[in-house]
């Protein structure tokens, strides 16, 4: 079996993904990091704060560093040295955040929102740090999680320990895979998919309770109604948040939006036409 190109590079490897990442996502004013999962992440972040809070607070620190080196975003509280992760969208109930108020509680984790239609430009425009699967709208291969840091509000040192932080990860199996999704053919950066909101009147009487536009739809429904239905690729049940969502993909570049809320609301009334069988078993 032939080695993916720079089998024998991962550090070239890691940096190819990031500027593909970069150009397709315009980053480029962003510093980008991986990890192998959000928990990960947060250890990561958690330590490389924690660390450097300590060491403004000794006196010795500054005789080795300007001040400028000294500027670590104030904004990103932390807890115990734990950082929080808050969720721009939050599931099941679709519900869009202000970036502003995310970002004062902690890290913002744009999972549902970078590479979607309606959000990724909020997130570029007005995000000073976030993290990210790139396994959900990014369509790429799981196991990677991506931490970005825009360059002007970070030191080089706390950008530079980050980095070294990265390089001690388990992370070169992920980023071929990610390399080899983005080289085929039927790879799009952008999932341009807009699902407005859905009022279902039969077979039952639903409303759709997400913020219209996002990438999926979210319902209210009963416990013995959920109970009905089966786990699909594109169905999240939620018992006890009582939520069904429904998932929507198109991919492209981003440039354009694509409206699927028919197919969404035909694939809600099918779902208890049907007994709640599912047509997409995942």
């Amino acid at each position: 079996m032939a080695l993916p190109p720079y089998a024998d590079r991962p550090a070239q490897a890691r940096d190819r993904l990031r500027t593909l990442l970069s150009r397709h996502y315009r980053l480029e004013h962003y510093d980008l990091f991986f990890a192998p999962s959000l928990h990960v992440a947060r250890i990561l972040l958690s330590q490389l704060f924690l660390r450097q809070e300590q060491a403004r607070n000794q006196t010795r620190y500054a005789s080795h560093y300007p001040v400028t080196e000294l500027n670590v975003l104030p904004a990103v509280p932390l807890m115990a040295g734990s950082i929080n992760f808050v969720p721009h969208v939050e599931l099941p109930w679709g519900l869009v955040h202000s970036l502003v108020d995310c970002q004062q509680q902690g890290v913002v984790d744009v999972s549902e929102s970078f590479a979607s239609n309606l959000l990724h430009d909020d997130v570029i425009n007005h995000s000073s740090l976030f993290v990210t699967c790139l396994d959900r709208h990014v369509d790429l291969p799981g196991g990677l999680v991506l931490v970005a840091l825009r360059t002007a509000d970070f030191s080089t040192l706390v950008r530079s320990e980050l980095r070294l932080f990265e390089q001690g990860l388990p992370l070169d199996t992920s980023v071929f895979a990610a390399l080899a999704r983005a080289r085929e053919a039927d790879w799009r950066p952008f999932n341009q998919a807009s699902v407005e909101a859905i009022a279902l009147h039969s077979p039952l009487l639903l409303a759709s309770s997400h913020q219209p536009g996002l990438p999926f739809a979210s319902f209210p429904l009963s416990q013995t109604q959920l109970a009905a239905l089966t786990p699909a690729s594109d169905l999240e049940l939620w018992p006890r948040q009582g939520r069904l969502l429904i998932r929507a993909s198109h991919r492209g570049s981003g440039k354009k939006r694509s409206t699927l809320t028919a197919k969404v609301s035909l694939r809600l009334q099918q779902l208890f036409i049907t007994g709640g069988q599912s047509e997409k078993r995942g």
